[in-house]
C-alpha cells in the first residue's frame, strides 16, 4: 500500500483518545493506527468515536454485526479494517476459514450461507453498490430482522464506509497481526 499519508498521533495523546486506548488495552488490544491517526484531530476523534457502533447495546448478534462489517470492509477494499475484525472477532463468532473467504467473494455466493445470512450480506452489497434497497431486498431482510435491527444494519454499513474512506484514503499501514486478503483469496 505504500507509506501512510498521515502519521499517527504521538504521545502525549488527547485525554479522550488516551482514555479510549486505555480501555482497549485492558482488553489486550494494542493502540490501532486508525484510532491514533483519527486522534490527530480532536474534532475528528469526537465525531468518529461518537458514531462507533462497537458496543454491547447492539440489537444484532455479534456474528451478524461482524458479517456486516467484514462484508462492508471487503467490498470497499479496506484490507486494514477487514483484517482487524477478522483477527479480533472471526473466532469469537465462529466464522470458519471458508466463511471468512466468503466475505471477500463477489458476487456473493449465497450457497455458502444460511438464508438469513445470505439476505443480510445481499443487503450489504446493495447498499454498497446502489446506496439503496429494492423492495425485495428490504422484504427479505424484514423476514429475519426487526426495525431496530434493520436500522442498525444500515448504520453499520454507513459507518464502515467512513472507516474505509479514512483507512484507504490515508493509506494506513496494515496492523502487524491482522488478517490479509491474500491469506483467503485462494479459497474463493
Amino acid at each position: 500500500m505504500g507509506t501512510a499519508r498521515m502519521a499517527p498521533q504521538q504521545a502525549p495523546l488527547p485525554p479522550e483518545l488516551q482514555a479510549y486506548l486505555d480501555r482497549n488495552a485492558r482488553l489486550g488490544v494494542d493502540p490501532l493506527v486508525l484510532f491514533t491517526t483519527v486522534g490527530r484531530s480532536a474534532r475528528a476523534w469526537s465525531k468518529f468515536s461518537a458514531g462507533s457502533m462497537l458496543d454491547r447495546a447492539s440489537p444484532l448478534t455479534l456474528r451478524d454485526r461482524e458479517l456486516v462489517i467484514d462484508r462492508t470492509s471487503a467490498r470497499t477494499g479496506c484490507e486494514y479494517e477487514w483484517g482487524v475484525h477478522i483477527l479480533f472477532f472471526a473466532e469469537k463468532v465462529a466464522l470458519s476459514r471458508e466463511e471468512v473467504a466468503g466475505t471477500l467473494a463477489y458476487p456473493l455466493e449465497r450457497a455458502r450461507w444460511s438464508e438469513r445470512e445470505a439476505d443480510l450480506l445481499t443487503v450489504v452489497d446493495a447498499l454498497h453498490d446502489r446506496s439503496t434497497l429494492s423492495d425485495g431486498e428490504f422484504d427479505a431482510l424484514a423476514r429475519h430482522y426487526s426495525e431496530e435491527q434493520i436500522l442498525e444494519i444500515i448504520q453499520l454499513v454507513a459507518f464502515y464506509h467512513q472507516v474505509a474512506f479514512i483507512a484507504n484514503g490515508l493509506a494506513l499501514p496494515l496492523e502487524p497481526k491482522a488478517a490479509r486478503f491474500a491469506d483467503y483469496l485462494g479459497q474463493i
